[in-house]
């Protein structure tokens, strides 16, 4: 059963948004915000993205594929082979919206698989579901 979004506190949440589209960066910012999540930080490149994460771990990384010159793909596994990254909880965005592209992602380490377009509700329910799992991990 879905938790009730009243009942869903993502105040101590801290998510890094990563795209190289500021309008895309900005417009997942401000869904995460009406989400009330407590802090939202955005990378425009995956050097800046990692910069970031070195100067303090997200809960949760949100990652275009798309990006140049290195893409959301390369940008996953290098944080999968990172001392210290490798259990970020990844949520890859993007709009290829194959199986082969949704395989190659999740099999690389995404936690999750969002294609665009896609709606606000979308996006809670897939960060519920690793707020939901991580919580599991850790009992």
């Amino acid at each position: 059963m879905p938790l009730p979004l009243d009942r869903v506190d993502l105040s101590q949440l801290d998510v890094l948004v990563i795209d190289d589209n500021k309008f895309i960066r900005l417009l997942l910012s401000d869904v995460l915000r009406s989400f009330a999540v407590g802090t939202v930080r955005e990378a425009s490149s995956a050097d800046q993205a990692l910069f970031k994460i070195s100067q303090r771990r997200p809960d949760i990384i949100l990652c275009d594929w798309m990006m140049a010159p290195l893409d959301g793909m390369a940008l996953l596994k290098r944080i999968r082979r990172e001392s210290g990254m490798q259990r970020i909880p990844i949520i890859m965005i993007t709009g290829h919206a194959t199986s082969e592209h949704v395989s190659e992602a999740l099999g690389e380490g995404a936690d999750s698989y969002i294609v665009k377009p896609f709606r606000p509700a979308t996006l809670m329910e897939h960060i519920l579901k690793i707020i939901c799992r991580s919580q599991v991990e850790y009992l």
